[in-house]
Formats: C-alpha cells, structure tokens, sequence
C-alpha cells in the first residue's frame, strides 16, 4: 500500500483515512459501502479501475472515522465526512455514494447543498426494504458471531452476480483472508445503522443534479429502493436521471466498466 496513496485527516474529533489520486480539477468524493475489513487496506486497486476520471477530476476516497461506537449513526457518517472534507478544504465537489455511501450522501447533499455541485447514487435507499433488512442483518448476526467464513459467504453470495463471484471466487475469498475480529466487530456497528435509514422527507431538500444507479438483480438493495428515491426526488423537481443495469447484482458499480461510464458521462454534462 503506498503511503502517498493513503493519508489521514485529522479533525478536532476524530481521524479518518482516505486515499487519493488523480489530477484534475475538481474533486470526486467517494463514499463507498460496507465493506468488511476498510477499502484502505487495497487502495491501490482503485487506480486501474478509476483511471476514467483522474483526468477531469482528483479523486478522494474516503474510508469511515478511525474510532466507533455501538450506536454511531448515519447522521454522525454524515456529520464526521463533512467535516473530514472541510477539514481538506474540498467543496463544490462531485459526490459519490455506494449501497450505505449513498445513504450518508444523501445527508450530505440535503444538509450541506453548497458542498455538492452532483451527486450520483449507486444501489443505494432511503428507507429500511424487508430484503435488505433481512440480508444486511444476517451479515451483522454473523459479524457479531465472529463467523468470518460465514460472513464472507454470505457477502460474496448476495452482492456479487453468480457469473461473476464463481469467475474470481479465489480472488474474493483471499482478499477477506486475514479477517479480523476487530474487522467484524466494526462492520457490524455500521451494518445494523442500515436499519435506520430515513432519507425521504430529506431528498426535496437536495439543489443539485442528481444521478440514480440501479441493477436488477440486487439481491441487498431492490431496485424499488432506487424507483422510490427517483420518485421523491422528480417530485422536488430535483433535476434527476436513472439508469438500471440489468442482469446484475448490488455490486454492478464493481463488476462492470458500464457502471463508471455512465457515472462520467452524468459528470461531463453541463449543468442546464
């Protein structure tokens, strides 16, 4: 892992790490999704894929705050990356939200508008789905449990498309090789704040063009989640454009170059 590709940032309160590439202009805030051990750990795996956008923008992808506790909410995700980005003198930024990123982007671009210029939304929600409620809580009864081979099974299985996850099994299961307890203990702090998501009444509030990612065989979030956020928005008179991959999972925004050409080409358009 390069140094220079992960730094750290420091607030009053709390440390968060974040890794950052790229050269151009404007800034691409990623807030990925849950991830069972922290996306700083293979950071440099982001470049190849990324490359697309290091042009035009100067990318920054941030894992959560360094210390938390039971109880640390998606308002407190929001709060603690707002200041983390203050704090890096970012504004008027690109922000990009995952599964739970795109929750806490939601926060964000409700309660801070002047911070976004776009936002884009991938397999995200803004209310507690049954299926996500029962997916995302196994994943947390099996953190707690400590049963790595089970949590990693189960995480593999309901985010990946089959195709996909027999294609790299052996890559997907060794990158979650040396799991640790603290790891889980961790993931499942944030896993069980999935229940609370209640971003509705917040998406009117939103100023910016927003984009919404779905996929249709997303086993974690369905794709009535996204329909039901695209319906509040368009209703706000949010400027608002969707977009469903079929054929593929909740992790579509890592199986497919699609998903990030889209995301580019919502990105280059010129704000009407």
């Amino acid at each position: 892992m390069s140094e220079e590709l992960v730094q750290c940032v420091r607030t009053a309160g709390f440390e968060m790490e974040y890794a950052k590439f790229g050269n151009g202009p404007r800034a691409l805030v990623v807030i990925p999704g849950l991830a069972i051990k922290s996306v700083m750990k293979s950071a440099a795996s982001l470049q190849v894929p990324y490359k697309m956008f290091t042009e035009g923008y100067t990318l920054y992808f941030f894992d959560r705050r360094k210390d938390v506790d039971p109880g640390y909410s998606l308002e407190e995700m929001a709060r603690d990356q707002v200041l983390a980005m203050q704090a890096l003198g970012l504004k008027d930024v690109a922000l990009y939200g995952v599964s739970q990123g795109g929750m806490v982007a939601q926060h964000i671009a409700a309660t801070h508008p002047k911070l976004v210029w776009k936002l884009v939304l991938g397999c995200s929600t803004s209310k507690p789905e049954p299926q996500q409620l029962e997916v995302i809580g196994n994943w947390a009864r099996l953190a707690r449990a400590h049963d790595r081979e089970g949590l990693v099974e189960a995480f593999i299985r309901d985010c990946f498309s089959v195709k996909f996850a027999e294609r790299y099994s052996r890559a997907l299961r060794a990158m979650y090789k040396d799991v640790s307890e603290a790891d889980m203990d961790r993931f499942a702090i944030f896993a069980r704040e999935c229940d609370n998501v209640n971003t509705g009444d917040m998406l009117a509030s939103i100023k910016c063009p927003v984009l919404v990612l779905a996929a249709s065989e997303d086993r974690v979030v369905l794709p009535i989640a996204s329909d039901k956020i695209v319906e509040k928005l368009r209703a706000a008179n949010v400027p608002c454009e969707y977009e469903i991959f079929e054929g593929y999972g909740h992790a579509a925004f890592d199986e497919i170059k699609e998903y990030k050409d889209r995301i580019l080409q919502f990105l280059l358009k010129e704000i009407p």
